[in-house]
């Protein structure tokens, strides 16, 4: 799986692809299959799980296959509670991930070893 980190807002460049996204859970469906999330930078997008899953507070992280500007087939997620998510700074986190798109794959040397 692609380690690419997207913004909401940004989820059309990758249409197709992989991708990461980080939110909150806005609303479930009743069947627990899929969700409505609003990212870090206010974007809402719509995930559809493999199974049902139970959490609905706290912050998520969605993995999977991005469908359209707005939808994601999830093929993993892992769920934060408010509790380790309290001091989060989204702001920051938004940033980091506007630059880390900006310089793409040149950080790769950078970060990671050959």
């Amino acid at each position: 799986m692609s380690d690419i980190r997207i913004l909401g807002k940004r989820l059309a460049q990758r249409i197709g692809q992989e991708a990461i996204v980080l939110g909150r859970i806005t609303e479930k469906s009743s069947d627990s299959k899929s969700a409505e999330i609003t990212t870090t930078d206010d974007a809402r997008i719509n995930v559809t799980f493999l199974e049902p899953f139970d959490n609905t507070s706290g912050y998520i992280e969605v993995r999977g296959t991005v469908k359209s500007k707005s939808t994601m087939s999830c093929s993993s997620f892992v769920c934060f509670p408010p509790s380790m998510t309290k001091d989060f700074d989204s702001n920051g986190y938004n940033t980091m991930v506007n630059v880390r798109c900006a310089v793409g794959n040149q950080l790769e040397g950078v970060f990671y070893g050959d």
